[in-house]
């Protein structure tokens, strides 16, 4: 999910009211919205050429703009951009028509959940396009590079594409004779290749496919020059992507020639196996990765770790664990009568990548593995050692965003392994944990919450609000801001628990216990200083409540303080969707000399219009707003519209999220009335503010 990020959405729908309900609904599912509303066909025009937009949600009967004429529009404009259509009624010939014109889907109006749904893939479907299209370009930079590369190696590099040379550097040319590259293109490979060494490579002279890539290759190849001079060449074989099709680079590498015609002895054979090559394992894992992307088949890896390795080092020495670390990597493989892809990434990390296979299999190979290993004994400088492993299995395929990733979840097998046995000597296949669904979030919201509230474990703090401009109306303002109180484990707190908690059925209990507590603040805070207000939110739960008025002035009267103690503040999303119990707790606010604040202010379409239906005393605006205030000047022109419009009004603005103080000249100019943030005070457990210093 994108959530943190804005959410750019293109309405066409013919009234404010419906096009804010959409807003609200995606708005009540965590995303931050930033809508337009298009009304007939030139304001669609112009916003579709405005920006790239992330998602267009279209009103499938409105006649002023025809479904078809969107997506021409959308063709017309070059834009990735997915369409829901919105249908009156399920019909499934208005589905089966909206999906022929290339809408993503037709929701039906009043199913929810089952557009939030449709969004979410939609933009996880178009993030994925926009990505792709960034790694192409991506990419493109680095075959630049690696082409500018190639040219410039000492190391002689060709590459082949059927059995010819496609492209050659100028070491190449030259040690084969040639005076400049273009010489040897649509050249035969085979013709600078000695006649007895052919052999070995023909299997690489064959038409490649790029879902069935060749494994690299290394030999002692004898070369042909011009002259048919013949040289001594260590030669590497990978199979590559140039200019978009299958090719073989072919790389005399001069450092090899030496190393491989030493015949290696076993002592040296066993050294290479127990050598620590953290890039050659990156590599083989790399490899396995690629192999099962192409084969549709899984590979495994294998982590192998000895047991209280650390503990081993400090009773033995470094160098003695470090021999017992090369014996059981020789032990291991020698376990296989076949060669291996293994290699040893730290000093207790032996990594072995699998073709092909099963968890089954793989999980009876691992056992026997640990079961041998457990009963053999390793003799070291005289003295035997007794050894236990542990492993860690995971999958290789294209679910594995990376090689560390692939690492970091063998490693994680191993930790829970060790968890549930403080011995290890075990297998563990790394199972990926399984989200719970949202009605278990739910749940375990309301569960956390009752908790806390039993505990008596909520916390509030206190952030003032002061006025930007000289005078304001003299009062005191504090926001009472919930928390969860220190002393409880973040681990027992559910992700977002706030948040979520507002939109649970049990947010209306968390409010009057909020008001309770805060009443009792207040009336201590009152004694030395009567122009003391709290801003207190309420959610949507609480003012749809017809219990809660009756409650929250038996509440007031028995605490004796003023009926406008307090100002409450519910969302704007939470107004929209409830407009009537927004208006009505507006009116009964006011017959009670209260007073009511709508917080998250600007992103509906027209927002000035819930003003006029809903009375509020203040607003305060979206942190979007403001976080796009200081980005660009596009930001600062919305912001002063939205200004605009509430001249004249008598709302008070406040802008919160106040971080640093370059943006207040900005909000001075544009008459914004109060400020809130981190830059005024950090929210503390008093309400000890000095109203008298300037922001």
């Amino acid at each position: 999910m994108h959530n943190n990020e804005p959410l750019h959405i293109l309405i066409v729908d013919k009234s404010n009211d419906e096009a804010n309900r959409f807003i609200s609904i995606l708005r009540s599912a965590d995303f931050k919205v930033d809508a337009k509303l298009a009304s007939n066909e030139e304001e669609l025009q112009k916003f579709i050429s405005m920006r790239n937009w992330d998602l267009l949600l279209a009103a499938q009967n409105y006649t002023k703009i025809p479904t078809q004429n969107i997506f021409q529009r959308i063709r017309r404009a070059e834009r990735d951009l997915p369409v829901i259509l919105i249908s009156p009624e399920y019909d499934p010939k208005t589905l089966i028509e909206g999906l022929r014109l290339g809408a993503a889907d037709v929701v039906v109006a009043d199913q929810d959940q089952h557009l939030i749904k449709v969004v979410e893939r939609s933009l996880d479907s178009v993030y994925v396009r926009r990505q792709s299209r960034e790694w192409e370009r991506k990419l493109s930079v680095a075959e630049k590079r690696s082409q500018h590369l190639m040219d410039i190696s000492r190391f002689p590099i060709a590459i082949i594409q059927e059995g010819t040379y496609v492209y050659a550097n100028e070491a190449c040319a030259s040690i084969f004779g040639f005076s400049e590259p273009d010489e040897m293109l649509c050249l035969p490979v085979i013709d600078n290749i000695a006649q007895k060494d052919r052999n070995k490579l023909k299997a690489y002279m064959v038409p490649l496919e790029s879902n069935h890539e060749i494994m690299p290759f290394e030999a002692m190849v004898k070369t042909l020059d011009i002259n048919d001079d013949e040289s001594d060449s260590f030669l590497e074989i990978h199979q590559i992507q140039y200019q978009g099709e299958p090719a073989l680079q072919f790389t005399i590498n001069k450092d090899k020639q030496f190393d491989a015609s030493i015949s290696h002895s076993d002592v040296q054979q066993s050294a290479e196996y127990s050598a620590i090559k953290p890039h050659l394992v990156y590599d083989l894992i790399s490899r396995g990765i690629s192999r099962s992307v192409q084969s549709g088949q899984d590979c495994m890896l294998l982590n192998i770790q000895v047991d209280r390795f650390n503990q081993l080092k400090e009773d033995l020495g470094i160098a003695k664990a470090e021999k017992i670390a090369h014996s059981l990597v020789m032990f291991i493989v020698q376990i296989f009568s076949h060669n291996l892809d293994c290699g040893r990434i730290s000093e207790n990390c032996f990594v072995i990548v699998l073709p092909e296979t099963t968890e089954e299999k793989v999980l009876e190979l691992a056992n026997n593995i640990t079961h041998q290993i457990g009963q053999e004994v390793f003799d070291i400088d005289n003295e035997t050692f007794s050894l236990t492993t542990s492993i860690g299995v995971t999958l290789l395929n294209e679910n594995v965003p990376s090689v560390e990733r692939a690492l970091e979840r063998s490693k994680e097998a191993i930790e829970q392994l060790r968890g549930d046995s403080e011995v290890g000597n075990g297998v563990k296949f790394y199972v990926p944990d399984i989200h719970s669904d949202e009605v278990s979030k739910t749940e375990a919201v309301a569960i956390t919450a009752k908790l806390l509230l039993g505990k008596d474990a909520f916390s509030i703090h206190y952030q003032p609000i002061v006025a930007l401009i000289d005078g304001g109306s003299g009062k005191e303002y504090y926001e009472v801001i919930l928390g969860v109180k220190k002393d409880v484990p973040t681990e027992e707190i559910p992700e977002d628990f706030i948040n979520n908690l507002f939109k649970s059925d049990i947010a209306a209990e968390v409010d009057r216990w909020v008001i309770s507590q805060a009443l009792e603040a207040l009336a201590e805070k009152l004694k030395t200083n009567p122009e003391t207000q709290l801003f207190i939110n309420i959610s949507a739960q609480s003012f749809t409540d017809e219990d809660f008025l009756p409650w929250l002035k038996t509440t007031l009267e028995e605490s004796q303080l003023p009926e406008n103690s307090f100002i409450f503040q519910f969302r704007e999303i939470d107004a929209v969707r409830h407009l009537k119990q927004a208006a009505a707790i507006c009116e009964q606010m006011k017959q009670s000399q209260g007073q009511v604040s709508i917080t998250n202010f600007g992103l509906a379409i027209n927002p000035l219009k819930t003003l006029e239906r809903v009375a509020a005393d203040f607003v305060k605006v979206d942190r979007l707003i403001v976080e796009k205030l200081e980005k660009n000047e596009e930001g600062k022109l919305e912001f002063q519209k939205l200004m605009g419009g509430m001249t004249g009004t008598g709302v008070n603005v406040i802008v919160p999220f106040v971080e640093k103080a370059t943006i207040i000249p900005v909000l001075w100019q544009q008459s914004v009335h109060y400020i809130q943030g981190h830059y005024i005070k950090n929210p503390t457990a008093e309400m000890d503010y000095d109203f008298s210093e300037s922001p």
